[in-house]
């Protein structure tokens, strides 16, 4: 065992942006080479998985950083558009113990309010529209 933990001492090991998408152009290129039957596509899906593994294996820390910050100037607002369902889930998740979240009446707009506050007035930031919602 101290030959692998020698091994794997100083390697990237980062689950950044740029892993992310390549594990998520694997399995879709793996997925449709299944779906449409096309061989080539899981060969690509074999190269993109390898480049993955050599990111992860790598020592040089500064340039698979560096890879990341150049993917996140090229890519990083598509990222941040496509995280947003999710963190909204992830934070309803974290809030769920002291605070409700509910629909404005008129635009639709989410709403958060805290919990065990009794009667509250809430009113919608976008439209301004002002309801009392017991939490």
């Amino acid at each position: 065992m101290e030959w692998l933990r020698k091994f794997l001492n100083g390697r990237y090991f980062r689950l950044d942006e740029l892993s992310i998408a390549l594990l998520s152009v694997m399995v879709i290129l793996s997925i449709s080479g299944l779906i449409a039957g096309i061989p080539i596509l899981y060969y690509l899906a074999d190269i993109v998985f390898l480049v993955y593994i050599f990111r992860n294996y790598s020592r040089n820390i500064e340039r698979r950083i560096a890879e990341n910050a150049k993917f996140m100037e090229l890519f990083g607002p598509f990222f941040r558009k496509a995280a947003e369902p999710f963190n909204n889930i992830f934070n309803r998740v974290r809030d769920r113990k002291t605070h409700i979240y509910l629909k404005c009446p008129s635009c639709r707009q989410t709403l958060r309010l805290p919990k065990g506050k009794g009667k509250l007035k809430a009113t919608c930031p976008k439209c301004k529209t002002e309801f009392y919602k017991t939490t």
